[in-house]
């Protein structure tokens, strides 16, 4: 049976805290897929057990298992249009470039090309799978003489010592707390040494999106309801490749090749 069905079957047994969760779920949805427990409670204002109780009461023996019968409703429905045809791979990859370019807006990748052209010095950082688009990013950037650094994850604070608040820090996070020591540093440093900081994220409740100067919220296959499995990473990507169309108008000029080092 469709989660949302499911949950409206149940509606009756749940109590007016439990309905919070079901409220939440219905507004937003995409946000149960890429949270854990201690996140969703949070963001809704009610505790890890009764997200728990939720599941369990709506049928489901986990919020790992209402997460994959959830994901399974949303995959369902594969397009916005109830009238288009099934997409395949290759029409899905294309359809995130332009979804990407719209969650994000002409104005914030033009925003954030004359940040970069201005800045002092760029530093680009992730975790994980985030961590490829963050080293793309910066190589890219020094095809253009724009001084950049790609920053190990836990490394941040070796490159803050002579940071200040004309460098900047784009930090690529799908949705989870990796940056958590790095972003509480940040918070406590004075102005005078403080970069400013923009978060790339998958999740609209993304637990750091309230320690950074601007946070970026970019699509994923789930919110874009395709038929098929994309790497969340693709958007990622696509974001830079985005924003250096940018970077190059206001650049100016043709980039130049990364010189390889000779032993």
């Amino acid at each position: 049976m469709d989660a949302f069905q499911q949950m409206s079957l149940h509606k009756a047994e749940l109590t007016p805290t439990e309905i919070r969760v079901l409220d939440a779920v219905r507004d937003n949805p995409e946000a149960f897929l890429q949270s854990s427990t201690t996140v969703v409670a949070k963001s809704i204002g009610v505790s890890q057990s009764a997200v728990s109780r939720f599941c369990q009461k709506v049928g489901y023996d986990s919020f790992g298992g209402f997460q994959m019968g959830l994901m399974a409703s949303l995959s369902a429905n594969t397009s916005r249009n109830d009238n288009a045809e099934p997409s395949s791979p290759v029409d899905c990859l294309c359809k995130m470039v332009h979804a990407t370019e719209e969650a994000v807006g002409a104005s914030t990748f033009d925003a954030l090309a004359s940040r970069i052209i201005k800045a002092r010095t760029v530093f680009t950082t992730g975790g994980g799978l985030s961590a490829p688009p963050a080293l793309t990013l910066s190589l890219d950037l020094l095809k253009y003489n724009v001084p950049c650094f790609f920053m190990e994850n836990g490394q941040e604070m070796i490159h803050m010592h002579v940071s200040g608040p004309e460098d900047l820090v784009i930090i690529f996070s799908s949705k989870n707390n990796t940056h958590q020591l790095f972003l509480d540093v940040m918070r406590d440093t004075p102005a005078s040494r403080k970069p400013h900081l923009v978060m790339l994220s998958h999740s609209s409740t993304h637990p750091l999106r309230k320690l950074v100067d601007e946070f970026i919220l970019l699509p994923t296959w789930q919110t874009e309801r395709y038929s098929v499995y994309i790497e969340p990473m693709t958007s990622m990507l696509d974001f830079c490749s985005l924003l250096m169309v940018a970077v190059s108008q206001k650049a100016g000029g043709r980039p130049e090749s990364l010189q390889t080092i000779k032993n």
